[in-house]
């Protein structure tokens, strides 16, 4: 049985803990993992009970567990873009970084996923479609044929992704939203709740709205991007 520590007390960790549980559910005399508990840099997260996963230290404690493989769970609107920091404070070999696929996800023979992502319940991913590392894609989420996530990016919960859409590295789309065919999300851009978006995004930006627009003076926009 591996032994597996979540990175994250927030919201997305009772998801990828559930996820966890039910890929162990399908074979109970023989689950895959144990998890052994989450780390995570917010002081006042440590000793905190998550969905049953007791927070042990901070990421940086990450090197001292041996043993254990490691899967990201630390993404929000206000820390997504930290995403790659987080996993480098960790200083452990990116081969030590388990992907999860909830038994309810549905996922075409010819999608790629990379190392140390995660795709919730319910979740569709497409034929021909790629998946980098270190992405989130939260609930009833789908990405379609040819479609591009970049590493450390996020899906959260209701996202619709079409056909050759171009997610980069750590872009964020909110829950609900919706991206036309071909369009390209820019590094590290920011797309708002439930907007439908049919223009490209530019890198740092913040978009919302139907259609989505920019949303220059917005806290969460990159400035100098």
């Amino acid at each position: 049985m591996q032994r597996l520590v979540i990175l994250g007390a927030g919201g997305n960790s009772p998801g990828v803990i559930d996820a966890i549980e039910a890929i162990n559910a399908l074979d109970p005399g023989n689950p895959r993992y144990r998890i052994e508990g989450i780390l995570d840099d917010i002081p006042d997260n440590l000793g905190r009970v998550v969905h049953g996963c007791k927070v042990l230290g901070t990421i940086a404690q990450a090197r001292t567990l041996a043993d254990c493989r490691f899967v990201n769970g630390i993404s929000s609107v206000a820390s997504f873009r930290l995403m790659p920091e987080i996993v480098r404070r960790t200083a452990i070999d990116a081969a030590r970084f388990e992907t999860i696929v909830h038994p309810r996800a549905t996922i075409a023979s010819s999608a790629r996923i990379g190392r140390g992502s995660v795709v919730l319940a319910g979740s569709v991913l497409c034929p021909d479609c790629a998946v980098g590392d270190h992405v989130i894609i939260l609930q009833n989420s789908s990405v379609n044929h040819d479609a591009r996530v970049g590493d450390f990016a996020t899906l959260s919960a209701g996202v619709t992704v079409l056909g050759h859409v171009e997610i980069e590295r750590n872009a964020f789309v909110g829950g609900g939203a919706s991206i036309a065919p071909r369009v390209r999300i820019g590094e590290s851009a920011l797309v708002g709740l439930g907007s439908v978006v049919i223009h490209d995004v530019s890198a740092g930006s913040v978009v919302a709205g139907n259609p989505a627009r920019e949303i220059p003076n917005s806290r969460y926009a990159l400035r100098g991007a």
